[in-house]
Formats: C-alpha cells, sequence, structure tokens
C-alpha cells in the first residue's frame, strides 16, 4: 500500500516532521491542516484516550481530514518517528487536478477499508488461536513464509488480544506443529 500513496501524493511536496517520543502530530477536535504518512516509526491514533490503530512506517493516516473541518483523533509518536504532512488544500487541489489519481486514491481508500473491516471481523472471533490463526491466514502465512512489518505488540491489539496472550498463543501453534518461525517476524503457518 505505502507504494499506492506514495505514487499518488507524488505531485505535492510534503513538510517533514522529525518527531521525538511523545510529539503530538494533531489532536482531536484540532482543525484539520493535513493528511499524514509515516516515513519511520509508529504513530498512535486515539480517541477519548483509548488508541484506535497504530499507523507504521509505509502508512497514511488522517486521511478522513480530508472531508471535515476537524480532526477527529489525537494522534502521537510512539517513540522516535518521521512523518510527511501533505497540506489538505494541496491534496484536495491536486485530487481534483488529476481524475485519474483521484481514482487510484479512491481505489487505496478502498483497499484499506476492507483491511479494516477484516480486522474488525478477526478481533470478533471467540478465542486468541482462533484470532491468531485468521491473522496469519490473512496476511499468507497459509502459502507460505511471511514476514510482518510491525511489531508483534501492534498486531495483537488490532486483533484484541494482549501482547502476552498472543504470544503464548504463537508460542502453543508452534508447540502443537501448526507454526513455524524464522527469527522474531517471520511466520509459515503449515495448518493441521
Amino acid at each position: 500500500m505505502a507504494a499506492d500513496y506514495a505514487k499518488i501524493l507524488e505531485g505535492i511536496t510534503p513538510k517533514r516532521m522529525v518527531l521525538a517520543d511523545g510529539d503530538v502530530v494533531m489532536r482531536a477536535g484540532d482543525r484539520v491542516t493535513a493528511i499524514y504518512a509515516v516515513e519511520n516509526g509508529h504513530v498512535a491514533l486515539s480517541r477519548y484516550g483509548s488508541v484506535v490503530h497504530v499507523a507504521d512506517p509505509g502508512t497514511l493516516f488522517g486521511e478522513s481530514g480530508l472531508f471535515s473541518e476537524t480532526n477527529p483523533v489525537d494522534a502521537i509518536a510512539r517513540g522516535p518517528a518521521v512523518v510527511s504532512a501533505y497540506a489538505q488544500e494541496h491534496v484536495l487541489l491536486f485530487l481534483r487536478a488529476h481524475p485519474e489519481i483521484n481514482m487510484a486514491f479512491s481505489a487505496y481508500l478502498a483497499r484499506r477499508l476492507n483491511a479494516a473491516r477484516a480486522r474488525i471481523e478477526l478481533a470478533k472471533l471467540k478465542g486468541a488461536e482462533a484470532r491468531v490463526v485468521a491473522f496469519l491466514t490473512q496476511a499468507g502465512a497459509a502459502q507460505g513464509w511471511i514476514k510482518v512489518g510491525q511489531p508483534l505488540s501492534h498486531i495483537a491489539a488490532d486483533i484484541g488480544l494482549t501482547h502476552e496472550a498472543f504470544y503464548r498463543t504463537l508460542r502453543k501453534l508452534v508447540d502443537k506443529g501448526l507454526l513455524e518461525r524464522n527469527g522474531r517476524r517471520s511466520f509459515w503457518l503449515r495448518g493441521e
């Protein structure tokens, strides 16, 4: 997906933000000024103090700001991070001027929406093992080796598990012979 948005927004020069842990990118209720792309590090998006998403390297956040006046969430750096800010008015002008790019951006957003829906459905599954197996299957681990690009604690939160429960479940799947691991983030789901 990173290549999708990078190609789409390549005609816009972003403002680069170098952030330290805890630095604020945007606050809920503030006027929207930009959409953002994480170059390095992680940015936690929260609403009323609860984290609703962690934006990882190569992903956009704040896209809903293109169509609203105020930010719906707080966005705060989790550790050192580098973020590109694409001015709202420049993005909208660029998309209006280039219908083919506008369509590509719409397709990108549709894929993001589908991925979010899949994560929500995954979090509804009963039991940690069912959630972890479903996540690994969606990520392609049933077809061969995959390497996840985000910290395992972020994946755990995305699927509604504590990181301890997620790690225990991975270990359990390995012990059962259903999962192979190569390092911390490479997996192959062998099946039953």
